[in-house]
Parts: structure tokens; sequence; C-alpha cells
């Protein structure tokens, strides 16, 4: 971890490094106060300083730390957040001054070093020669790297489950999160600005950002309710927040200021999120749980957990729904309209949504700020779409964006704008001319033997494409390029997927806008739509889907009918 210094005239700037393995140092600076608090007295007493870090210890093995571990790289020991797996490897989030490469300050990758990661159980999940990937380190908003270790097994909670996938941040906009408190988990030294350094254990700690500086998030203990800072050991570690229910990862530990200075730095992820998503597509983040398909919910729970009362929620943005709180016994669900765009069409629906909030005795409408016996502690939304309630919309991939207002029924101070996004295949099982996939292509019947003359065809909808009119041409083995919006199944999140598409003329396969024909006679003109990898290097790993239509039109005829496919593409890792 690197340390921060600090006098009247400029701040100074010097590395004191992770923690190394002859050190056993582990866990968080606390304030003097919170070490007095639990205690009893501000003493380097091995039985007060175990009465006080037994207690953050035990916090820190809670659930929602159980993504938290040691990284040992080299000789350097730093904390890390697993992010998931990705075939026989671990991915893990850390700090990039913990770890090795030859080119830090670009974005680059290095492969070679040893590293093994330990989550708090002692389980070992990872170790071996690892690949790990840099954004560009060149200070405390950039120290962030992710590596891909050997995966031996998975982590699992105390009941023997699997560890669910944290949550990342990925929204750019941070403003309304500066001056809320903020979670620590680590294996820094353990100490006090007046005891300094007293012993070693992994250990939990709640601070408080002050402010963002270009990406720095600072963190100063020196209240009752922020009284703990990264440590040498804490670098790497993600510092976290409550958002609505939802335990964000928001920063990863990068420096300290001494014991006196009681404060500690933390780069901010959400600026890097798409370098992330591209290193580790399949990484979770807030976007991602908030994004509604057809098949997955978007349900956020015990939002009231650390609100004082309850919360209900109001219609936001984009989106008609209540307007107004109540209070009674918790029934039914409120219906939502929301104005979503059909990429398939290029026209925009209302498409119905249903909604509910939870609580003790069931879940309810959403404006409903009533609690059960024994608390108001529940208060999770749901959010979810019924295809019963949508059979008058034409089939297609809907996409679009809306947020519900979470409001405090007891306090009225607390207020939240939760943004939601939508991207839902609505008739799927339609009348189809075929499926896309990676290995086959589409292709339709000889549309020229039913018409008189021939036929052309036209993109249709949101589909982007070089065929912009009909052509007649004699120039063969060509084609025409679609861009068609697409849903990544695992992700949830849209891309554009590039196919192409030719029609036969009756000697060789040309554009598809290409109404001309050879001298056998119109009797042909069948289109075929294909994904070719290389057309698509840059799209990210993934199962993608969608329906896209294709308009057949006829040169000498009034021929004109709307061709309906569906994508259905999965991309395998490089």
């Amino acid at each position: 971890m690197e340390t921060v210094g600090t006098s009247t005239s400029k701040a100074l700037f010097f590395s004191l490094g992770a923690a190394t393995l002859s050190s056993q140092a582990f866990a968080v600076g606390i304030s003097d106060a919170k070490f007095i608090e639990l205690g009893g007295s501000l003493s380097n007493d091995q039985a007060t300083v175990r009465k006080v870090y037994d207690h953050l210890n035990q916090i820190s093995r809670e659930q929602r730390f159980d993504a938290v571990g040691r990284i040992i790289a080299g000789g350097a020991l730093c904390t890390a957040t697993w992010l998931g797996n990705e075939g026989d490897k671990a991915v893990i989030l850390t700090a990039a001054h913990c770890v090795l490469g030859d080119n830090k300050d670009q974005e680059s990758v290095y492969t070679g070093q040893n590293v093994s990661f330990r989550t708090g159980d002692g389980r070992l999940i990872a170790s071996g020669t690892a690949t790990t990937h840099f954004i560009g380190y060149t200070g405390c908003h950039s120290d962030i790297a992710i590596v891909k270790a050997p995966l031996l097994t998975s982590p699992i909670n105390a009941q023997g489950g699997a560890v669910p996938q944290p949550v990342i941040a990925d929204a750019p906009d941070f403003n309304q999160y500066v001056g809320k408190p903020m979670t620590l988990a680590g294996y820094g030294i353990q100490g006090t600005p007046s005891l300094g350094t007293v012993s070693s254990g992994r250990a939990y700690g709640l601070g408080h950002i002050s402010r963002d500086v270009g990406g720095c998030l600072r963190n100063p203990a020196n209240t009752e309710e922020a009284w703990a800072f990264g440590a040498p050991g804490d670098s790497g570690s993600a510092t976290w927040q409550w958002r609505e229910g939802q335990f964000v990862g928001v920063g990863v530990t990068s420096w300290w200021a001494g014991w006196n200075g009681r404060q500690s730095g933390h780069g901010r992820v959400a600026p890097y999120q798409a370098w992330m998503k591209k290193t580790y597509p399949e990484i979770n983040t807030v976007t991602r749980t908030r994004t509604l398909t057809e098949d997955e919910n978007v349900i956020l729970n015990d939002v009231e957990a650390r609100v004082n009362g309850t919360v209900y929620y109001l219609a936001g943005n984009n989106v008609s729904g209540p307007t107004s709180g109540k209070w009674v016994y918790p029934r039914g669900f409120s219906a939502l309209s929301v104005a979503m765009v059909n990429q398939t069409t290029g026209q925009t629906h209302h498409i119905k949504l249903r909604a509910q909030r939870q609580t003790w005795c069931g879940w309810g409408e959403i404006n409903n700020g009533v609690y059960c016996s024994p608390d108001a502690t529940k208060g999770g939304l749901k959010v979810w779409f019924d295809a019963n309630d949508n059979t008058a919309a034409p089939a297609g991939l809907y996409q679009g964006d809306f947020s519900l207002t979470a409001k405090g029924w007891h306090d009225h101070s607390y207020s939240a704008d939760i943004a939601l996004k939508a991207n839902i295949l609505v008739g799927s099982h339609s009348t189809l001319e075929g499926t896309v996939t990676a290995s086959s292509a589409a292709t339709t019947i000889r549309y020229d033997s039913t018409v008189n003359g021939s036929v052309y065809y036209l993109p249709e909808g949101n589909v982007q494409s070089d065929a912009s009119g009909r052509v007649w041409s004699g120039q063969f083995n060509t084609w025409s390029s679609l861009q068609v919006p697409v849903v990544n199944k695992t992700t949830k999140e849209s891309a554009t997927i590039v196919l192409r598409a030719s029609r036969y003329v009756g000697c060789g396969w040309s554009v598809m806008n290409n109404g001309v024909y050879c001298s056998n006679g119109a009797n042909y003109g069948q289109l075929r739509v294909s994904y070719h990898p290389e057309d698509n290097a840059t799209l990210p790993a993934g199962d993608y889907e969608t329906l896209f239509n294709i308009r057949a039109r006829g040169w000498h005829s009034d021929f004109n009918k709307l061709l309906t496919f569906k994508l259905d593409v999965e991309k395998g890792a490089q």
C-alpha cells in the first residue's frame, strides 16, 4: 500500500508497498475512540486487543464478505475480491501495485507471476501462474488490476452453498454517494493512531467517503460513525456501499496516510466499467442486476434494513405507475407501463410490467408503506414482465430505460432514484424465416419463383446496413453487412452483431438488395443471412439473441413481405 504524508505546503507521496509474508500483517486500522468503545481502554494488552479485533473479525466473516480474501503475489500480501470464474480460471480484483507487470502504466497484460488466493475460511481458491490485466496504473484513481489465476475450487459460504458473484459499481455518476458511509474488510495491519501496530487478523471497519478527488475516494476516520481506515496489507481490498438493498463494490484500496494521518485512498472502479466488462465479460454489476428481461426479474432485497422506518416506491422517469403512497394491508401488485423501442421494428410501444414491495406478511403494491411484525426491515422491490399482459405487442426486442423513486415513509429525507433497464424479447416463438447461429446460416425459400419477376431485400426497423436502396448489378461473390441490435443473455446488456446477407441470383451470390437475375430466369432469389466471427472480433464473449426483420420487395411487381429472423449466437471466450 502506498503511504501519503501531508504538510502545510503540499502532499508528499511515497511507497510503503504491500505487506510482506514475513510480517504476517492483517486487518484494518481504527480510531482510538472506537478501540476504547470496543475494548474498554486504550491498551495494547493482548486481552484487550483480542476483545476488540475478535469482534471485528467476526463481522468480517458475515455472508456479505464471502468473496473477500487474501492474495499472495510473489512476496507481497494484499487483499482481493473474487469476481467469479472464467473457465478454469478464478477472476480476482485487487490493486495494481500488489502484482507484477512489465508495463503497468499503460493498458496491458502480464503473465508469469505466481499467485494464490484464499477466502476468509482459509479455502485455497486459486493458485499458480496468473495473467494480470492493468488499466494503466498512474495513481490511486487507476490502482486497479484484474488477476486470472488457475482455479482450484469455487468459494462456498458457511452453509456449504455457492458464493454469489459480488455486485460491482458501473454507474458513471458518483455525486450522490459522496458523504455516505463505506465498508472495509481486509488483511492489513491492526492498530490505532496512539497505539500503532498491535496485532494481526482479518477485520471489518466502517469508513466514510468525504470526497472524490479525480477518481480517488478519500476516507478520513474522524467521526463516531466513520472510525476505520485502510492500512498496509489492505491494499486491493474492495470498498463497499449499501445501495437500495445491494452491497456494492465501489473502490479498491490504494494508500494510507500513516497512523497519525488516519485516512486512506480508494480508486473508484465505475469509471473503468467498460474495461472491466471487456476483461471479464461476466462481471456482475449494478446495471446488470437492475436490467429486466422476459425471463429474469429485478429483485432488490431488504431495502429497509439500513433505512429508518419503511420505504415505498413511486413512478419515476419514463414510466406510468403509482404517484402517491398509501398505508394498507399488503396485497396485489402495481401495474407499470414503460415506453420501449422495439429494435426489430424501430417503433415505440408501451410495455406493461408488474411490481411489488415486500413486507414480513407478504408482497403487495409498491406504493404501500405499511410494515408487519416484527419490524420494518424488508421493503424489497420486485419488477417483472408477464407475456400475458402484452399479447398485443408486436414481436421483437424491446429496450428502454426507466426509474422508480424509493421514498422513506418515516424518514422523509430518504429518497433514492433506482435506475432500471429493460431488454425484453417478445414473441420469440413467432413464425420465423429461419434462425442464424454461430455455425449455421438462415436461408429463405426461392422468393423469385413465387412472384412475377425478381425480388430484392432491404433492412427493416433498427437494423443498420450498407444496403440502402435497390440495385441492379452483375457483381457477384459479394454480400451486404447488417448491424443487428442484440442482447447478451448472460449479462443482459445490449450489443450489436454484424451479419452478412446475400441474395442468390441464379449464377452466384450478390448483395441482398440486388434484383438482377441470370439468363436462366428469375427462379431463385433466396436470401442467406450468416454470422462470421471475423466480423465480430470485438464482440465480448456471451450468448446473444434477438429477432430482426428484413423486407422482401418485388422488382417487377408490388410484392411486399416482412421476413422475421431469430439470431441465437454463442461466442466463446478467446
